[in-house]
């Protein structure tokens, strides 16, 4: 199965920042007009991905859907095995 962990304007990938900041900025893009936003947490930062799904939960309680949650691994540029989350959310209007 092939993934598409390509940035696009309704993808978050979650890095360095805190979590605080991403729940910001994916509910800028639900003000903006964007209905369906996918969290990406890659290695280390799946941990902090489902953190930030469930402050969005907390915060939007039932306007936030979980669509679909995708895991697995795929191969970095070194060939090393690296894990991902992707969850895809959307906002009940």
């Amino acid at each position: 199965m092939s993934i598409s962990l390509k940035t696009s304007e309704n993808t978050i990938v979650i890095g360095r920042s805190s979590p605080s900041a991403y729940v910001l900025d994916i509910i800028v893009r639900f003000n903006q007009g964007i209905d369906k936003v996918t969290i990406v947490g890659k290695g280390n930062n799946i941990p902090k991905a489902i953190t930030v799904y469930n402050i969005l939960k907390s915060r939007l309680g039932d306007a936030l859907v979980l669509e679909n949650v995708n895991i697995g691994s795929i191969f970095n540029e070194r060939n090393r095995r690296i894990s991902y989350i992707e969850i895809h959310v959307s906002r009940k209007i």
